[in-house]
């Protein structure tokens, strides 16, 4: 575990500020060249008017400063820890200097709230509510990576893409490592055993920063990945 005493930044944006949307929802429900029909379009509308009653969205992060990080081709050394990241996200960090990492969560009640309807029987809005919680997690990254690029723009660094473990050969298993850079049940999240996290619905990951550092459109031909959400967007 790193002792280091470092800054934790940590954000509770709202529904509005990650703006979600019955669009987007129904783009990552794969039904983007088709209509999805009405009953799921009224079931959207209903969960939607009510899910800022059922989240807790919190997201944050800690800066690991240019003397922390080496990069590797085929991996991250952050401190005394090896991240071991594989060559693809290794390769596009070449150029960082430093480096965030990151959490974000759609919280607890959300899940709860999805476990309730699937309780009693509702598989369909269990099973939506269970995608807009994807969406609200992936959503907060997308604003948190947004508030990244903005501040460290001062310092003339660019953002690098973001990248989770699980991910473009990198162990899920591997959050361990992350989450020791962070305060415990940082936003509320925590680990199992097998290092998924605790909400469901919540991401993590890393974003390089430098001033030599590329944005890429996401490529999905590096990875192999078929259920990555990337390729489904």
């Amino acid at each position: 575990m790193q002792s280091t005493v470092r800054d934790i930044i940590h954000c509770t944006p709202s529904i509005k500020e990650i703006q979600i949307t019955r669009a987007s929802i129904i783009r990552s429900l794969g039904y983007d060249t088709k209509d999805p029909g009405p009953e799921i379009v009224d079931e959207l509308e209903t969960i939607l008017a009510q899910v800022q009653n059922h989240c807790d969205i919190q997201c944050g992060y800690t800066l690991l400063t240019p003397d922390e990080i080496q990069i590797f081709p085929d991996r991250l050394v952050c401190g005394s820890i090896e991240m071991q990241t594989g060559s693809i996200i290794a390769t596009r960090l070449r150029n960082t200097e430093a480096l965030v990492l990151y959490v974000t969560t759609a919280g607890a009640p959300l899940d709860e709230w999805s476990h309730a309807m699937f309780a009693a029987g509702d598989h369909l809005r269990g099973y939506l509510i269970d995608s807009v919680g994807s969406d609200i997690a992936e959503l907060t990254a997308d604003w948190l990576e947004a508030q990244i690029g903005n501040r460290f723009r001062k310092r003339g660094w660019i953002a690098s893409n973001r990248y989770s473990p699980g991910y473009c050969d990198w162990s899920v298993r591997e959050q361990q490592k992350l989450f020791s850079f962070l305060p415990d049940r940082f936003c509320g999240i925590s680990l199992t055993q097998s290092s998924l996290m605790i909400p469901k619905k919540s991401t993590s990951g890393i974003i390089g920063l430098g001033g030599k550092v590329k944005r890429e459109e996401y490529q999905c031909s590096i990875c192999d990945m078929q259920d990555c959400f990337r390729r489904r967007a």
